[in-house]
């Protein structure tokens, strides 16, 4: 949020100033002028920002092969930024369960259910003050405007399909969190769950808990939900998104599960909560709301 109040500090100066030196202020028809001109300039700060960001990225593509390691500031300034987006796409955020994260001096695994590309826009943007990095898909760090700040952030990307590279980036998410240097997030699904509401979430890839073992760490476990409905809603309407802590498993707790227990566990958890919240899921299809509506009424 920080960013976020610098660019409508600058902004709203930037407005001041133009109010006053285009000499507007010796009518008060034009009173209304500076409110239009801050937002005008805060989207201009932004889209500036956004095309350095673009500009950074496309440097970093010359060298396709250099990784980073995880970077505070670059991960502070990727958390920063998602929360603006938030504001950019209409998002009311909603986040319960925060208590339970662990402090930000430790590192641990996070778990969430995954439904768009705005899980993790979310979920950076709520570990603000964690050293926090997310395995991602390959082709997000080619993203232009996001992509060079998610590789310098130290994000990292798994090829899909590929057994071999997942094995590695997981042994090296785990390695991270064992050694403090970031905690780590996953969506263990593997993929967006393009079917939702059928099934509700995804079977967990067991192989995705390794890290957690190896680094014999918390795992934090976070239901989304909404975030599929911010573009088909969006400019007309705001979106309310969930991001709730549900539980967070100790090392004792399921050192003696097998990865595929544990998937199952950890999945149920997210499960449990859409049942008791499932009110919120407001952006069904209408086809599929209307037999969910008559499903209930039998």
């Amino acid at each position: 949020m920080a960013f976020g109040l610098i660019l409508i500090l600058i902004a709203s100066i930037l407005s001041g100033l133009t109010f006053y030196y285009g000499g507007f202020y010796q009518s008060v028809s034009w009173l209304w002028l500076p409110f239009i001109l801050a937002l005008v300039y805060f989207w201009g700060l932004f889209l500036v920002y956004a095309l350095c960001l673009a500009a950074y990225g496309q440097a970093l593509k010359r060298h396709p092969e250099k990784t980073f390691p995880p970077t505070r500031f670059p991960q502070w300034l990727l958390s920063e930024t998602c929360y603006v987006l938030f504001w950019l796409f209409r998002v009311r955020f909603h986040a319960s369960g925060v208590g339970k994260i662990p402090s930000p001096k430790t590192t641990f695994m996070i778990v969430s259910n995954h439904l768009s590309g705005f899980d993790h826009v979310g979920l950076a943007s709520l570990f603000v003050r964690h050293r926090f990095v997310c395995v991602t898909k390959q082709a997000n760090a080619d993203v232009i405007a996001a992509g060079g700040l998610i590789r310098r952030a130290g994000y990292l990307s798994i090829v899909q399909g590929d057994i071999l590279s997942g094995t590695k980036v997981i042994e090296k998410a785990g390695a991270y969190i064992r050694d403090n240097v970031a905690s780590v997030c996953i969506a263990p699904e593997g993929t967006r769950n393009k079917d939702f509401p059928n099934p509700t979430v995804l079977p967990f890839h067991p192989g995705s808990f390794q890290m957690a073992y190896i680094a014999q760490c918390p795992i934090v476990v976070f239901a989304i939900q909404n975030t599929n409905a911010i573009l088909r809603r969006y400019p007309f309407r705001w979106t309310d998104v969930y991001f709730d802590c549900v539980g967070v498993l100790e090392y004792e707790e399921y050192k003696d599960l097998s990865p595929a227990q544990l998937a199952e566990k950890t999945r149920n958890m997210i499960l449990r909560r859409f049942e008791q919240k499932e009110a919120r899921f407001y952006h069904l299809p209408p086809k599929k709301q209307k037999e969910k509506d008559e499903s209930h009424g039998d």
